[in-house]
């Protein structure tokens, strides 16, 4: 059994473990990167990073996602159409276990609108859920709807190469993505519009990012927001894929389908184009018509589609919010955000209409905070006296029962949330 860690920030666990693969010794087989048109040799295996405790990927609406320390996916409220896996599902439910083929070790969940996504010790991605052409396996998975390995250019059960050495997770709404180990990243699921590969089955590799092989190219961060992904290379330059109305992109910026595109509106933020010294950003993140880029001294820029939507009340484009600092990582709900400080503060805001029920302008939503996560219009944390808490949009008990949205913050008390704890620092 593993022990309970402290969740550390993923751009640098990620950073940790491609700083891994250049020093691992490379296998002698032949990889043929279509979108390159170069052959290279694989790296050797390396696990995916541990990311115990509530998942900070998911895009769920009424289901709460955990991974437990010692390796057993737990999803609650919702758990009806396959969301549990062949388990029984219902309504309002406390935290039930998916289950696994033996031996299988998970170690990062995503999830998006009814649909899981999972990644085991050997990167390989599986999904389950209401909607195979969203969650990857692209056929049925049988009366007992169990999680499935997604495959490459085929629907799970297909001929297609199982997807693997899959490093880091990332969903929006409709779609799943994630970087490989050799830089590249991969997609599958919605439409293209949503950030997936459309009518391809299975996973495809992202067209549009430059040469992984050279230096500064290899993709570190991949984030889901509404209906694009945000990618951050090497060099510090920003992408996204997808982005269909509603997304999560500065305004003007257009859909760019399943082609990666320079994400040009953070030009000015980016490290390759700052002062050395100064700020550049390290990661990107939203929700509907709204969204925000951290950067690397800890102060956040934000925009949104109208002025209630940028924390600042003021115009949309992007630009510093000035009562935010020290920010060390931030997770967005559809129409809200939560941020975490240096000093374990969460902090949030959100649209006039966010179901998170969050302030327009920044204000503290908890302290001594250990981990959190934000579902469509929930936000869900752990406090360092391993206590559970919750607040927002919540018929089905996705932050605990009773039911019901929460405007102010409730103890999550039902069973079954405590194998999702982790420890303070």
């Amino acid at each position: 059994m593993r022990a309970p860690v402290r969740r550390s920030a993923l751009a640098v666990a990620l950073a940790a473990a491609l700083a891994l693969v250049g020093t691992a010794t490379v296998t002698g087989a032949a990889y043929r990167d279509d979108a390159y048109a170069r052959t290279a040799a694989l790296p050797a295996h390396v696990e995916p990073p541990f990311s115990p405790g509530l998942s900070t990927t998911a895009r769920m609406v009424d289901t709460g996602l955990g991974l437990a320390a010692s390796g057993e996916v737990y999803v609650w409220g919702l758990t009806l159409y396959d969301i549990n896996g062949a388990a029984a599902g219902g309504v309002q439910r406390p935290p039930e276990q998916v289950p696994f083929p033996a031996g299988t070790d998970i170690r990062q969940l995503g999830g998006q609108i009814y649909d899981v996504n999972a990644v085991d010790a050997g990167g390989h991605v599986w999904g389950w859920g209401a909607n195979n052409d969203r969650n990857g396996t692209d056929a049925s998975r049988g009366a007992a709807g169990s999680p499935q390995r997604i495959r490459i250019g085929t629907a799970w059960n297909g001929t297609g190469p199982l997807l693997d050495d899959i490093l880091s997770l990332a969903t929006t709404e409709q779609a799943g993505a994630g970087i490989r180990a050799d830089g590249t990243v991969w997609n599958w699921g919605g439409g293209t519009g949503y950030g997936g590969n459309g009518t391809t089955l299975g996973a495809s590799q992202v067209t549009g990012l430059p040469d992984p092989a050279v230096a500064g190219n290899r993709a570190v961060f991949i984030k889901g927001g509404y209906s694009n992904f945000f990618v951050i290379l090497e060099s510090g330059d920003v992408y996204y894929i997808g982005g269909a109305g509603g997304s999560s992109l500065p305004p003007g910026t257009a859909n760019a389908g399943n082609n990666a595109v320079k994400l040009t509106a953070l030009n000015g933020w980016m490290k390759s184009n700052v002062a050395a010294g100064a700020p550049y950003v390290v990661a990107v993140d939203g929700g509907i018509s709204l969204g925000a880029a951290l950067l690397s001294d800890g102060t956040v820029l934000s925009w949104g589609g109208d002025a209630t939507r940028t924390g600042r009340g003021a115009p949309t484009s992007p630009a510093l919010i000035p009562t935010l600092s020290h920010i060390v990582s931030m997770q967005f709900s559809f129409t809200g955000a939560a941020l975490l400080d240096s000093d374990d503060r969460l902090w949030s805001y959100g649209a006039s209409d966010d179901y998170g029920q969050s302030p327009q302008l920044p204000a503290l939503l908890d302290t001594n905070v250990v981990q959190y996560s934000s579902g469509q219009g929930f936000t869900l944390w752990q406090k360092d006296d391993g206590t559970f808490w919750g607040r927002g949009y919540n018929p089905q008990g996705a932050i605990g029962l009773p039911t019901g949205t929460q405007s102010a913050n409730r103890q999550v008390l039902f069973g079954g949330i405590d194998s999702l704890a982790v420890v303070a620092k």
